[in-house]
């Protein structure tokens, strides 16, 4: 079963940066806020036809001065069936630097929610997403990278979005991907960009971590199952 692209007994891999620091770049990519340039750094492109390599073809295309071509290459990334939310993210973030932007009844849609909370005297960080894949990225450096199918996760995840915010949350664009100074920081991910919130909307932390156990129980369970295959590193999470 393929469900666990990391499971939680193991380690994050060599990315450079130190795990559950503001340099990490696994969780920097969560966020799904990165120039065009950044993304393809961390892509593996096997030379497949696909959204990652459609987003790095529009990155040539932009180095080259081809602008209207990249933009034209990015829009058709959005047309892709079963688009994964970070990779729609990741496009829109390619389209806003050519100067594009959504159309405004989908421009501040909340697709995922990054939490960041205190733990071990450093951060936990925890993303869902809506089309049910997330991340649980442990402050010793341990991780969950969920992308399977399935209906519970995913009921969850779309729990955490939906309580990410009410109509008394205020918001302000997240200008870098810093860790919090101190407390708790809920992460809104847009098209138009990721948004922070003043003040958590009630029972967020209570959604998140009955989802954050949930994805621990899982992967426990995994390692415990002998007939599971050892799970693949990921490869731009």
């Amino acid at each position: 079963m393929g469900f666990l692209k990391g499971l939680f007994g193991g380690s994050r891999g060599d990315a450079p940066g130190k795990p559950g620091t503001d340099s990490d770049p696994i969780r920097q990519m969560l966020f799904g806020s990165q120039s065009s340039r950044e993304q393809v750094k961390r892509m593996r492109l096997n030379g497949q036809p696909g959204p990652h390599q459609s987003i790095a073809d529009a990155n040539a295309l932009v180095v080259a001065g081809k602008k209207s071509e990249a933009i034209a290459l990015l829009r058709s990334v959005l047309e892709a069936p079963h688009l994964e939310t970070r990779t729609l993210l990741w496009v829109w973030s390619g389209l806003r630097e050519l100067g594009e932007k959504p159309e405004p009844k989908f421009a501040f849609e909340v697709l995922g929610v990054v939490l960041e909370m205190p733990s071990g005297g450093a951060y936990d960080t925890l993303a869902a997403y809506v089309d049910g894949s997330a991340r649980y990225l442990n402050f010793s450096g341990k991780a969950i990278f969920w992308d399977a199918a399935d209906p519970k996760i995913k009921e969850m995840c779309l729990a955490v979005v939906g309580l990410s915010f009410d109509a008394n949350t205020k918001t302000q664009p997240r200008t870098d991907l810093s860790l919090p100074k101190k407390g708790i920081q809920a992460t809104l991910l847009t098209r138009s960009g990721p948004f922070t919130t003043v003040g958590l909307a009630p029972n967020l932390l209570g959604v998140g971590g009955t989802l954050m156990l949930e994805l621990i129980n899982r992967a426990n369970a995994s390692k415990a199952d002998s007939s599971v295959a050892p799970a693949s590193a990921p490869e731009d999470s």
